[in-house]
């Protein structure tokens, strides 16, 4: 029996292809790219065609594998919503916020945190390979059209509540995508 990811389940339960079948089905047309953080690394994916392809099934030099015994964190996330799997105490716990079309009247103007990766070494299968500075850090984000003398960032977005005494604060956080920056705009 398949396990279910939506509910608390021990992480030995879970294995590698289980886990990257599962985001391929949580995935939407609006929340189809991955960002997840490993014991070993950073692996970028995106759905497409109900398939999860990671950045290091196509850009080789950046593969991390996706298994449940390293994974830290996931995040399969888009402008529709955010879906965040992480590790508790041996168990993998989830999150879902989904906005849709819609900005919620809770919701701050989105911010776009600029990626590592100055240089673009090459593309492969909606990758682009980003290198920065001598120490050769690299990674390949799903990011389509980056333009000499532009930066990959990440859009996130937070949301504000109130307490008893009306002080606001962010209650929460979550990805909404990607895109092309100036680098000279900061």
């Amino acid at each position: 029996m398949k396990p279910r990811l939506d509910a608390d389940v021990e992480i030995t339960a879970v294995s590698a292809p289980e886990l990257a079948e599962w985001f391929a089905e949580q995935a939407t047309a609006d929340m189809a790219l991955l960002l997840a953080h490993a014991d070993d690394g950073v692996i970028w994916g995106q759905v497409t065609g109900g398939k999860l392809t990671l950045a290091g099934d196509v850009i080789p030099e950046v593969e991390v594998p996706l298994r449940p015994a390293t994974l830290q964190q996931a995040r399969l996330f888009g402008p529709g919503g955010e879906l965040l799997l992480w590790r508790d105490n041996g168990k993998f716990r989830v999150r879902r916020i989904e906005d849709g079309a819609e900005t919620p009247n809770n919701a701050l103007p989105l911010e776009a945190y600029w990626l590592w990766g100055t240089q673009v070494i090459r593309s492969a299968g909606g990758f682009k390979l980003l290198e920065e500075g001598a120490q050769g850090l690299r990674h390949a984000p799903p990011i389509p059209g980056l333009a000499d003398g532009q930066r990959a960032a990440l859009l996130v977005r937070h949301y504000l509540a109130h307490d008893a005494e009306g002080r606001a604060w962010i209650s929460a956080s979550r990805l909404c995508g990607l895109r092309s920056v100036d680098a000279e705009k900061r």
